[in-house]
């Protein structure tokens, strides 16, 4: 499984228009082939700053997504939006629950 990571930091009087953006084109990358999971989430230290999420079964896939208009109108609003923003992509080794985590400590 491939994560990818964006931290959004949205302009003080855009946040509303960076949700609805969001909203528009969410339920299409859900349907793309190979994503798992694909989400938005507000930083709750921070009132302007948004994390997106998407989950890719594998790297192909992902890599399929970044080719697409939604991806592109995603970081099209990332830099209209935002003040500032980074992105992150990691592959995921292991998942798991409460086990993983205390056999991964011990």
């Amino acid at each position: 499984m491939l994560i990818y990571q964006l931290k959004i930091e949205v302009k003080p009087y855009k946040p509303d228009e960076f949700v609805n953006s969001m909203h528009s084109y969410l339920s299409n990358i859900r349907k793309e082939k190979g994503c798992l999971d694909f989400s938005v989430y507000r930083d709750s230290d921070k009132e302007n700053t948004y994390i997106v999420v998407g989950e890719w079964k594998t790297r192909q896939a992902m890599e399929k997504h970044f080719q697409t208009r939604e991806f592109e109108l995603l970081i099209g609003a990332a830099k209209v939006l935002g003040e500032s923003f980074a992105m992150n992509i990691a592959e995921v080794s292991k998942t798991g629950g409460f086990e993983l985590a205390r056999e991964q400590i011990a």
